[in-house]
């Protein structure tokens, strides 16, 4: 029942803000030191310039100095004579770039971008970095920004209604059999899903920015309509650059959320939320960001299912998604949540935790005028723990139960923003209790649109 083998959020919260405001105060001082010791430095260096302005070494150190201190004219200044001697530095046309980014003259800061992606010796490193602040102009020049998204299709599903592989099943502790209709069951249906976001920009020199998104999917399944689905979610709110000059792209980002959903026809379920995520950019263009977020979630019973209402509770999941580089047309991209539902009844309540790893590869097509198809074969495992014996199933075994995914997804855009999607996926679900052992081989396949 609810108030047992629950944890409280409180001591971690309480360790976490003192935790913050130590490490706050100590880099404080860090920095206050850190800023005397660049003063003396650039004072230095100034002096040795204006005796050699050819040592193009020394000129560069000199605007290093000048940027740590917040010098960005003199700054800019080292560098550009360094390219009146040079043209050919990729590394200095980068730093030109980031210092007029910094100043907000971003047409400038794009030139110099740009000329630094275009010299062929130009390091992978400077490419990356290149490229995420060239997104970030594109973001900033626009004040309000809109994308959407679409899919519209067939799915067939071997394990349609997610029945166990067999009829003979736990009920009460005994062997008992299942009746057909919920043993595994192969299905199809048409679905389709539309995702759009909205960014509100605030056209501050920070670049803090506001956040929308509303996605809603429907499937209508061919024969067993107790699964058709309907869903729509808003999520909405800030991403705040925390320190804009000296971690460009590091953000912020507290937000609420609301969902319905329909299942068999009938309201199932409601939820209220909200979480935070920090986005953490780094120079070789791998981003991570870790997030938290709780959910509000309330079952209501249907024909179909009459003890929905007994998952009512709470989920909180807390982890880290994260995407990079790994060799020329090839990246990754993964994502660790560990999930905790705290649902009405203990039976229903879990321990989760759940792992996903992907490789995305750009393919170039060879026909004149195509562009590039990702194709991004992932695998993933979960692992979820249940609180407490379900007297119905087995009155004397906890349910446990490991899932194994392993799939591939294209996305073939074939003209303009029209393409073709399609996802291949096999499931398996090893549980201690029969009745949840499961596989599952999907295909989802239909035309894309995005804009």
């Amino acid at each position: 029942m609810l108030g047992r083998n629950r944890f409280s959020l409180k001591p971690f919260a309480f360790r976490l803000v003192a935790a913050l405001a130590i490490a706050l105060s100590l880099g404080s001082a860090v920095a206050r030191a850190q800023t005397m010791v660049a003063s003396a430095e650039y004072d230095e260096l100034f002096r040795r310039v204006l005796r050699e302005p050819a040592n193009l070494d020394l000129s560069f150190r000199f605007a290093e100095a000048a940027t740590r201190i917040g010098d960005y004219e003199a700054a800019i200044g080292a560098l550009e004579r360094m390219l009146f001697y040079n043209p050919n530095l990729p590394r200095v046309k980068l730093e030109l770039g980031i210092l007029y980014f910094r100043l907000g003259s971003y047409e400038m800061a794009r030139s110099y971008f740009r000329g630094a992606l275009a010299a062929p010796d130009a390091p992978l490193e400077i490419r990356g970095r290149v490229e995420g602040f060239l997104a970030e102009i594109e973001r900033r020049l626009s004040t309000t920004q809109w994308s959407v998204y679409g899919q519209t299709g067939l799915r067939h599903q071997s394990n349609a209604n997610a029945g166990p592989s067999s009829s003979l099943v736990r009920g009460a502790g005994l062997d008992v059999i299942l009746d057909r209709r919920y043993v595994r069951q192969p299905d199809w249906n048409a679905f389709g899903v539309a995702a759009i976001r909205h960014v509100y920009d605030f056209e501050n020199q920070r670049g803090d920015v506001w956040e929308t998104s509303l996605v809603g999917y429907a499937a209508r399944q061919f024969h067993v309509t107790r699964l058709d689905l309907g869903l729509a979610e808003i999520q909405t709110g800030p991403r705040f650059a925390l320190f804009p000059d000296q971690w460009v792209g590091l953000a912020l980002r507290p937000y609420v959320l609301a969902n319905s959903v329909a299942l068999g026809g009938s309201p199932y379920l409601r939820t209220l939320g909200g979480g935070v995520s920090l986005s953490m950019p780094f120079p070789n263009g791998a981003v991570l960001e870790p997030f938290f977020e709780g959910r509000q979630r309330r079952f209501g019973n249907t024909r179909d299912y009459p003890l929905a209402d007994e998952q009512t509770g709470r989920l909180w999941s807390t982890g880290i998604t994260g995407q990079g580089p790994v060799w020329g047309p090839i990246r990754w991209q993964t994502r660790l949540a560990v999930i905790r539902d705290d649902a009405r009844r203990d039976y229903d309540s879990y321990n989760q935790i759940a792992l996903d790893v992907g490789f995305p590869v750009e393919l170039e097509m060879p026909w004149p005028g195509s562009r590039k198809w990702v194709l991004t074969p992932y695998a993933g495992v979960s692992s979820y723990h249940y609180d407490q014996p379900n007297a119905i199933i087995d009155p004397n075994v906890a349910r446990r139960d490991r899932e194994w995914r392993v799939g591939t997804v294209l996305d073939a855009q074939i003209f303009e923003g029209a393409g073709l999607g399609l996802q291949v996926q096999y499931a398996v679900i090893d549980s201690n209790i029969r009745n949840y052992d499961l596989k599952n081989f999907s295909v989802v396949f239909g035309p894309t649109v995005r804009f």
